[in-house]
This record gives C-alpha cells, sequence and structure tokens, in this order.
C-alpha cells in the first residue's frame, strides 16, 4: 500500500509575518478614513497674552 504524499504544511514564520502586515494594513487603513473625516481645528495666530496667566 502506498502512502499519498501530503501537501507541504505553510511555513509558521510566514503565517506570523502575514498575519501582522493584515493587521497593519488594516489598522493604517481605519486610522486613515478615521481622520480623513474629521475636520481640523484652526491653528491659532496669537498666543494668550503672558499677563493673562496665574492667579
Amino acid at each position: 500500500m502506498r502512502h499519498k504524499p501530503s501537501p507541504p504544511k505553510p511555513d509558521l514564520v510566514v503565517l506570523v509575518i502575514a498575519f501582522a502586515l493584515i493587521g497593519m494594513m488594516a489598522t493604517l487603513g481605519y486610522q486613515i478614513g478615521l481622520y480623513t473625516s474629521v475636520e481640523r481645528a484652526p491653528i491659532a495666530k496669537q498666543a494668550v497674552a503672558p499677563k493673562d496667566f496665574g492667579g
């Protein structure tokens, strides 16, 4: 009786790297989608006068 040759098993390191890359791309895509729809706060043109600080 002959045994069927089993297909080669995927390398564990390649699977971990692929999983990490997919996770990083998903995270980056989520952050880009989250922050592209947010209006940016205006940049201050003048700082508060120093005398207004303190109490």
